[in-house]
């Protein structure tokens, strides 16, 4: 049986891929694997060619609260296939990631049977079992996208020409919030309104749910009624039948009383939420190359002495510049917040006029005659680190709760069966421009002061809310973001009518603490709309000041207003203003606040 599915690299790590989620690819729907399974981890993880440089990024990660055993980070596979078709292979067989089939219940739309894969898979060896093994060995490969043995032994049979019917994935599965997925018990779906519910939440109990009969064999239709009304599962052995009615209304329960699963469709955003931590590079301080500190980190590892480094690096540096990096890497690392680790890149980016290092280019441009915009700097080639560190379902988590070791309510999931004890993460690098800007403090306190009831009353609904309870010191500091924030998107949105870059193109990184940092970067990647110097060119004073007037200006109307401009509150847990999706929200992977704490009344104050 063929054992490869071809998935874009950009699928392993992102917005809305990684370990733990389910890809969508034309053989069907498969679930990524933990890194351990991964043959690329095991077999490049070591090789320098495929480690991510970055520092800064592994020293924040490897804190004491995060991953203190942290040694590597490890680029996402690139492999390509060697052929087309059935046939198909990749092009280094090292360089592949491990992923199974799930949702495993499936049903063939032309016999309607309904079993898991493996009852699939044996069903179809023993079909192919009569051939010689010559022709087996064919047929077995030709499993792949899964098909229906019952209707290939037919067709067989009775010489038709059509014997090969493709079976299909289940759309509905089981998730919890401590981060497990499972598959609906379907063999004992029939006899779900027989069973005990607990008194508290009327949650059905996993172990105590008994089958229809002693050998179910399951057919699942799809009927004329578009609803769940119309779907039902029968037994073939017992004949008793069932509906899916109801299903989105239970919940189960399995040993856990904190957390139940609930059933949802599997492309549903609820299934998977990656906890991603992104850096933007800064050119270290250190003179010692980050491959050259790779070297003294392994040799450290093996017990090797400073004089043997400096020997094996040939006197490039000097003995006391490799005993600094060793005492400073041997130093237990404190947890460092998402807002400090940000810091130094906007400081970074104030303190120097221009950079010209070959991963980090850019410009301070001539003041701006525009009210509350302090510096624009534009950023001619950047690299982004994206880092995985574990996934959550059913809801989201905020970083420095999950790195902190705070989450509560839901229970995050490591990339790794090692969890913090891993010694590699699976990252991407990508290199692209953007335009860093910041604001005036003055500009907006103004806004603070002129809505600080309505910043009180979100600031309690953030206080409830298990993604956002830790973001905020108070109600000025989310005041600043929320202003920052909506800016960022009035410039995202005018890009796509001003430039044509729509939305889902772009990024932003947030610069705000409760003092003094009050800013963002708006950017693009390689092979994005705008990464070849479309996007820094709107960096110009003069393009940038019509960019931003014609954005304030597009801002002053919206289909839903005066409703939604004069709402206090709406949007997911009533975290917005002014904001809803005919005006301020953009492309879900384009905003990293969940297209949250945003409000377009800032405009009356620029």
């Amino acid at each position: 049986m063929s054992k490869w599915l071809e998935i874009p690299s950009r699928k392993m790590v992102g917005a809305f891929a990684g370990v733990g989620a389910l890809v969508e690819g034309v053989d069907g729907v498969v679930k990524i694997n933990n890194l351990e399974r991964w043959r690329y981890i095991e077999k490049k993880k070591d090789d320098e060619k495929y480690q991510i440089s970055d520092n800064r990024l592994i020293k924040r990660l490897r804190s004491e609260k995060g991953f203190p055993k942290l040694k590597m980070l490890v680029s996402a596979p690139v492999n390509t296939a060697n052929d087309f078709g059935y046939n198909s292979k990749p092009a280094d067989p090292e360089a592949v990631a491990s992923a199974q089939y799930f949702p495993e219940w499936m049903f063939c739309s032309n016999c309607h049977s309904f079993k898991k894969m493996q009852q699939w898979l044996k069903g179809w060896k023993d079909a192919i079992a009569q051939y010689g093994p010559g022709k087996a060995n064919s047929a077995r490969g030709l499993f792949i996208p899964p098909k229906c043995y019952h209707c290939y032994s037919k067709a067989s049979q009775d010489k038709k020409r059509k014997k090969y019917y493709e079976l299909t994935q289940v759309r509905f599965i089981m998730i919890s919030s401590d981060g497990k997925i499972r598959d609906v018990p379907w063999d004992r779906w029939i006899t779900f309104k027989e069973q005990s519910r607990d008194e508290q939440d009327g949650a059905i109990d996993l172990a105590n749910w008994n089958r229809c009969c002693g050998n179910p064999d399951l057919n699942y239709r799809q009927g004329d009624f578009e609803d769940l009304a119309g779907i039902s599962i029968r037994c073939a052995s017992c004949w008793k039948r069932a509906t899916l009615s109801g299903l989105f209304g239970l919940t189960f329960s399995s040993g856990d009383s904190k957390h139940r699963y609930k059933t949802v469709v599997r492309s549903s955003n609820s299934v998977y939420y990656p906890l991603l931590v992104r850096s933007l590079y800064l050119p270290h301080e250190s003179n010692i190359s980050d491959a050259d500190q790779r070297k003294i980190d392994r040799w450290g590892e093996r017990g090797k002495t400073i004089d043997h480094m400096f020997d094996e690096l040939e006197g490039k540096y000097s003995k006391e510049d490799i005993k600094q990096y060793i005492n400073s890497s041997n130093a237990k690392t404190p947890f460092e917040r998402e807002a400090e680790f940000r810091k130094q890149e906007y400081e970074y980016l104030l303190q120097k006029e221009r950079s010209i290092h070959n991963e980090f280019i850019f410009k301070h441009q001539p003041p701006l005659s525009l009210s509350g915009i302090e510096k624009l700097v534009a950023v001619s080639r950047l690299k982004i680190t994206t880092v995985q560190t574990g996934y959550t379902r059913q809801q989201p988590i905020d970083i420095d709760l999950f790195l902190g070791g705070d989450s509560d309510q839901i229970k995050p999931r490591y990339t790794s069966s090692q969890a913090k004890n891993t010694e590699y993460l699976l990252g991407a690098e990508n290199y692209g421009e953007g335009i860093f800007f910041t604001i005036s403090s003055d500009v907006i306190q103004k806004y603070i002061e002129k809505t600080r009831s309505l910043l009180e009353g979100i600031y309690k609904k953030v206080g409830k809310s298990p993604l956002f309870h830790d973001r905020f010191s108070g109600y000025q500091h989310l005041g600043r973001y929320i202003f920052v924030h909506t800016l960022c998107h009035f410039l995202m949105k005018e890009l796509e009518f001003f430039c044509g870059y729509p939305t889902v193109s772009l990024s932003e990184r947030l610069f705000v603490d409760n003092k003094n940092m009050q800013g963002a970067l708006i950017y693009t990647v390689g092979g994005m709309e705008g990464s070849y110097g479309g996007l820094v060119s709107q960096a110009q004073p003069d393009k940038f000041a019509d960019l931003l007037d014609c954005a304030l200006e597009r801002a002053k109307d919206c289909a839903s207003d005066p409703i939604c401009y004069h709402s206090k509150g709406q949007g997911v847990g009533e975290m917005n203003l002014a904001a809803c999706y005919s005006c301020v929200l953009i492309a879900e992977n384009a905003c990293e606040g969940f297209n949250s704490f945003l409000d377009r009344k800032i405009r009356e104050y620029l």
